[in-house]
């Protein structure tokens, strides 16, 4: 890993519960009965950057094909005793990575992702929330980060997440270690964490939770502000 480069909060967790989170996301990959080269190769990419063993490898390759109902949700369970309990809504945001990696969206794959989330407590509304964000960044991943378009989206897409109740930072977290050719997602989840995070939105973020009990309109205004205070503070530096 670069030293820039973001972990997933799952690498702070033991083996055993990351088979259980790999598990329930690799089993994803084959609900349309097809194990894609893009799947597989984003599947590798993670478990070596978990640095996960051999038996955890297999295990978690055979949950892709043989993935029964009593030990997803023996899985969950242990996904759901985590500490983190963010690490849920990340996991719904990962899964919908994964079912982008052959760039196309299955419903069989959106009914899955559903199951996951209701098992997990994660209402329809704040998954379809995670997929429209995945789903636009994936439709715009060759549009420049400074674009005008790239910008609104993020702005957006905060502002709905936020209105539903998802952690904006469990989010971001997701997919951070992917390797994922789409620059477009990685560097949108990066834009979005820089927002929320400490970048655009230092000290204004704990007013999200509040604006975002009424609507998403309450807080994309109030992202808008932060974004245009800080296009001038940055033009006032650079006329300097």
């Amino acid at each position: 890993m670069s030293e820039g480069q973001k972990k997933h909060p799952l690498e702070e967790y033991p083996e055993n519960e990351q088979i259980a989170y790999l598990s329930i996301l690799s089993a994803i990959c084959y609900v349309d009965k097809e194990f894609a080269d893009e799947e597989k190769y984003q599947l590798d990419v993670l478990l070596e950057q978990l640095a996960i063993s051999d038996e955890g490898k297999s295990k978690i390759y055979s949950s892709i094909f043989s993935f029964q109902h009593e030990d997803k949700v023996a899985n969950l369970e242990i996904v759901q005793g985590l500490g983190n309990t963010e690490l849920k809504y990340t996991l719904i945001s990962d899964l919908c990575l994964f079912a982008l990696a052959d760039s196309i969206f299955l419903d069989e794959e959106y009914q899955y992702i559903l199951e996951i989330g209701e098992i997990l407590g994660i209402s329809q509304e704040q998954v379809d929330a995670i997929k429209s964000l995945q789903e636009s960044l994936w439709k715009i991943k060759d549009i420049p980060p400074n674009s005008e378009k790239f910008k609104r989206l993020i702005k957006d897409s905060a502002a709905k997440l936020a209105a539903v109740g998802v952690p904006v930072g469990a989010i971001t977290a997701s997919g951070s270690v992917f390797g994922l050719s789409a620059a477009g997602i990685t560097s949108g989840l990066a834009a979005l964490g820089a927002l929320v995070g400490g970048g655009m939105m230092a000290g204004v973020v704990i007013v999200v939770p509040a604006i975002a009990a009424g609507s998403a309109y309450s807080v994309k205004k109030l992202l808008d502000t932060v974004w245009k205070d800080k296009k001038n503070s940055d033009n006032t530096k650079n006329t300097q």
